[in-house]
């Protein structure tokens, strides 16, 4: 590949999408490592199939005496979980690996540019956390077909640490920027919400809530509950005013409701944004009006705040 094109697709991966609709998108940045790793536990980073998350699978194979080989190895093995996809080999080849210092340098294949933004953020962060179990292995870098990964201005993506996922390539791109929230999702009586965490990668230029609220609509993985809002729900304005968070669906919100209660619906959506900095009650209304009720009882006029009581306890 030369290095007009190799430009090229670095420009494409740095762009940033809504997820991560992956989440839906707004990069979901999901896998939770830290609740999905029991304490003392070696094993895989994956990523789910539907690419909006990574999750990790012990191996009885590794222990705090692995290597950096029996890792990579590890990466490029099938996980257990048919939830779960290869890391490396089933798209992205890895060509060769090499130590230096306390370093790791993994040199992939030219594929590596074809993967979504998106993708491509998790892909980096299972890949380092997972050979980063290794006492030796401090930082990771990354080549493609040998040459140094790069951002479009030409400067090095550079060593990767664990907590280094997202980067800023300084004036040709925005910064990211990193926050843990707890959405709220449906529990399986349809009655009561449970809490889920995930990391949401967000542009300095984009509105928090609004990537949340994608995220919230957009529906929760396979690990993560049941959706609370009908996926084709729209929204159409959402403003944070003195505290208050004023969005604005679309009558699918009430017109298609998923099979949960009309308060599981409404404060799926009060919870979330109430758990954001800066809002403390939401009011909700379709299509800008609020002189109705949701379903047939929650009115929409009023502004409501976080409720404790519909959250399922462990």
């Amino acid at each position: 590949m030369n290095s007009q094109g190799s430009r090229k697709k670095l420009k494409i991966l740095t762009a940033v999408i809504l997820m991560l609709t992956l989440t839906g998108c707004s990069f979901p940045f999901a896998g939770k490592p830290a609740e999905n790793k029991a304490e003392g536990a070696f094993g895989v980073y994956y990523l789910t199939q539907e690419e909006s998350q990574i999750v990790f699978e012990s191996r009885d194979s590794l222990s705090k005496d692995s290597g950096i080989s029996d890792y990579i190895l590890a990466l490029q093995e099938e996980p257990k979980d048919i939830r779960l996809k290869k890391t490396v080999g089933s798209e992205v080849m890895l060509i060769d690996y090499r130590k230096e210092d306390k370093g790791a340098i993994l040199n992939f294949d030219d594929r590596y540019y074809e993967m979504p933004v998106a993708k491509e953020v998790l892909f980096r962060a299972a890949v380092v956390q997972t050979i980063l179990q290794d006492s030796d292995v401090n930082y990771a870098t990354f080549e493609v077909n040998g040459e140094t990964l790069r951002y479009g201005n030409g400067e090095e993506v550079g060593s990767m640490t664990d907590s280094t996922f997202i980067d800023n390539a300084g004036d040709e791109i925005s910064s990211y920027l990193r926050k843990r929230v707890s959405f709220y999702f449906a529990a399986a009586d349809g009655s009561t919400l449970i809490p889920v965490e995930r990391d949401v990668i967000y542009g300095s230029n984009e509105s928090l809530e609004k990537v949340v609220m994608e995220q919230l609509i957009a529906g929760p993985s396979a690990y993560e509950g049941y959706a609370t809002i009908s996926p084709g729900t729209k929204m159409n304005t959402l403003a944070v005013k003195n505290g208050i968070c004023y969005v604005s669906m679309d009558t699918a919100l009430a017109d298609k409701p998923v099979d949960v209660s009309e308060e599981v619906l409404l404060y799926s959506i009060v919870n979330t944004l109430t758990s954001l900095p800066g809002i403390n009650k939401v009011q909700i209304s379709i299509n800008g009006e609020t002189d109705r009720v949701l379903r047939s009882v929650l009115r929409l006029d009023e502004i409501y705040s976080f409720n404790e009581e519909i959250v399922k306890s462990d």
